[in-house]
């Protein structure tokens, strides 16, 4: 458990470092630059150069790094909103906004664990029930749906017919008001972003709940405590329950990046003066562009991210002593040598850069001292690495394999029972709805309408409801909205499906290249997977997009980048246990090459992890860019983008957005249906361990 803790922890701590250089790199290619972190009050070109040597700009960039660095730490981000020193501090912007959004996801984050922790347990304990079906049910519903459009129907329900709520703000206009008056007005504001932020969580959390509960209630233990004459209650609530709880209370912490990503559209949409909302208007993408406090608030995010992370780790080493390293086979992958020189080589690293020892020297009290310990440090280190150097190899222990993997052969018999399998009536369903939305994509093209603008407009039918003539009624403009949906259909499902494609044939390169070699490049990988994975999905969207650029191309890159690296880890866990299966040792003996082991016998076992991971990927990238497309970021027109753009008419005309997203919720639903039947399908042909 220690050696997990300390790589963990070091693993950490070089994640942050690697952090804050990318965004110190970024912010010096910047108009700008470092130099917004000074105040510099000047207005002659003399002055100013003399102004910025007393403060230490013109240092070469890599002392400029760590003086920078130094601000950072005591607080000092810069300045937003003009000139170094005429613009406000950056930190008394983002201390206020970090307090909103912490609010809402703090809420957010008690409503999903509250349901979803009963929901999950329940459907566990109660598979076959009328209330576990409706349960998965909505769960299925409010994965396959964006946040924006749960926050609209959310908003039509009870802030315009039932007027319980308000529809945006952080707090009301009050005089004078109590304790109690100012808590309950704040609270009345923020239920219905937060509701918006956890629906999508409570049914993640609850698969969570429920396969972990389901794992200990199948342990030998649970049978040794019924047949000791225990209670129910007492075998659920004391032995099952309590070991249950180990992965779901680390997992807590691990949300962190999903919720964070998810603040933007929310703080968007109900206009509340949060992070997310003030990462949207740095961006460009709102009122004015500032490129400096996107990276900033992406560095703040992502250091946040990783915090998490590494309280989630160490709470489930701490609550479960035997957690040791994901996946972690060989002794030499945990080589401790590693963390023993990363101290000293730090040390080492301040006084060459310095050169000459004396400016270390001035700044400390007691500079001997700071000499001997980094002696010391060489010394043991040194010693530690001969040591292990011509130490005597120990003898592997033989591991014990089992009957592992047949390479799977479908032939016609195969293949009609696979048709069988998969040709239920909800995947027919799901079928002739996607086949039918490819095939209506095209009859606009057939009557001469290629672009949104080709649609006719009647300002006689303006906001028309729907009926006979008009089926999904009219906008403002009095254009069909159901020539609108099929209009935009296309480009809907066509970055959607590129966007999947790379993530899935990238994440299972990756993963078989990861898996199967391991070493260095896996490890290299994966510590770069979970640098990305910490900065949040918008975030790194609109990173990306100030790096780069707003085109079409940039953002499906962008947005598969989250899909790879989710399908690498899946891939590579599964060829992780391949690896070690007795059908690779066969096909090595007989004289495969490792490429051929790969390509012929590992790959085909993979095959229905691709299709899992396509349905899933379909789905996600889906909610993602039709999110992008409601904040208008995408350069082309989606159904997010008709959402976005008829928003506020939909407090009125409910027409103009709920189609749209009746056809978003529709794919996604029918996307993931036929990737479940098709994963039953296929997994029968293989006899997994």
């Amino acid at each position: 458990m220690h050696r997990f803790l300390i790589r963990r922890f070091t693993t950490i701590l070089f994640l942050v470092l690697l952090l804050t250089v990318i965004i110190f790199a970024l912010a010096t290619s910047t108009g700008a630059g470092v130099e917004r972190i000074f105040r510099i009050y000047a207005e002659s070109p003399y002055e100013i150069a003399r102004e910025k040597g007393l403060q230490g700009v013109d240092r070469p960039p890599a002392e400029l790094y760590f003086f920078w660095l130094g601000e950072i730490l005591r607080g000092n981000f810069g300045h937003v909103g003009g000139t170094a020193g005429v613009g406000f501090p950056l930190n008394e912007i983002l201390i206020p906004r970090l307090k909103v959004s912490f609010s809402v996801i703090g809420i957010a984050l008690l409503i999903a664990v509250s349901l979803g922790f009963l929901g999950g347990v329940f459907s566990a304990l109660r598979p076959g029930h009328a209330l576990t079906k409706i349960f998965n049910f909505f769960n299925l519903a409010f994965l396959s749906i964006p946040d924006f459009a749960v926050g609209i129907t959310l908003i039509l329900i009870f802030a315009v017919t039932l007027r319980w709520l308000p529809t945006s703000g952080y707090e009301g206009i009050l005089i004078d008001p109590t304790p109690g008056e100012f808590f309950l007005d704040r609270m009345k504001h923020l239920i219905l972003p937060s509701l918006t932020l956890s629906l999508s969580y409570i049914a993640t959390f609850a698969d969570q709940v429920r396969v972990s509960i389901s794992q200990e209630m199948a342990e030998d233990y649970i049978r040794t405590a019924r047949s000791k004459g225990l209670a129910e209650k007492v075998v659920i609530l004391k032995h099952a329950m309590r070991n249950g709880s180990i992965p779901i209370l680390a997992s807590l912490f691990s949300s962190f990046p999903f919720l964070l990503g998810g603040i933007v559209i929310v703080e968007v949409l109900f206009s509340l003066p949060g992070l997310g909302s003030f990462l949207y208007r740095a961006a460009g993408l709102g009122h004015g562009s500032d490129f400096y406090v996107v990276l900033i608030v992406t560095g703040l995010a992502s250091f946040l991210a990783l915090f998490a992370s590494l309280i989630a780790d160490f709470l489930y080493a701490f609550i479960d002593p035997r957690v040791k390293a994901p996946m972690e086979v060989d002794k030499k992958d945990s080589n401790p040598v590693f963390f023993s020189l990363i101290f000293p080589a730090g040390f080492l690293l301040i006084f060459f850069y310095h050169w000459g020892l004396f400016r270390v020297f001035e700044s400390m009290e007691k500079p001997i001292l700071w000499a001997t310990l980094m002696v010391i440090l060489l010394v043991v280190c040194g010693i530690y690495i001969q040591k292990r150097k011509f130490a005597v190899p120990r003898k592997k222990k033989t591991a014990i394999k089992i009957s592992g993997l047949p390479r799977p052969h479908f032939n016609w018999r195969n293949f009609y029972q696979f048709c069988r399998k998969i040709l239920s009536w909800p995947v027919l369903l799901s079928l002739f709805f996607l086949v039918f939305i490819v095939l209506a994509s095209f009859y606009p093209a057939i009557c001469g309408i290629e672009k949104l603008q080709d649609v006719p407009i009647d300002f006689y039918h303006t906001y028309e409801p729907p009926g006979s003539d008009f089926l999904m009624g009219t906008n403002r403009h009095g254009q069909d909205m159901l020539m609108i949906v099929l209009v935009t259909a296309r480009d809907s499902l066509s970055s959607v499906l590129y966007a999947t494609l790379i993530g899935v044939l990238g994440g299972v390169f990756l993963g078989i290249l990861t898996g199967y070699l391991k070493g260095t490049l896996d490890r290299a990988v994966m510590a770069a997977f979970d640098l990305i994975s910490s900065v949040p999905s918008f975030f790194l969207v609109f990173l990306v997009i100030g790096v780069v650029g707003s085109s079409l191309a940039v953002i499906i890159l962008t947005v598969s980048v989250f899909g790879l690296v989710e399908t690498t880890r899946v891939v590579r866990a599964r060829v992780l246990v391949y690896r070690e299966l007795q059908f690779v040792e066969a096909a090595r003996a007989t004289g495969n090459t490792e490429l051929q082991i790969a390509v012929k016998h590992i790959f085909p076992n993979i095959f229905s992890v691709m299709w899992s991971r396509a349905a899933i990927l379909f789905g996600k990238n889906m909610l993602i860019l039709s999110s992008l497309g409601y904040l208008r970021i995408i350069p082309a027109t989606t159904w997010g983008t008709i959402v976005g753009e008829n928003v506020r008419a939909s407090l009125y005309y409910w027409w103009t957005t709920i189609f749209p997203i009746l056809f978003i919720f529709l794919t996604v639903i029918a996307v993931n249906i036929i990737g479940k039947g098709v994963q039953k399908a296929i997994d029968p042909f293989k006899q997994e361990v």
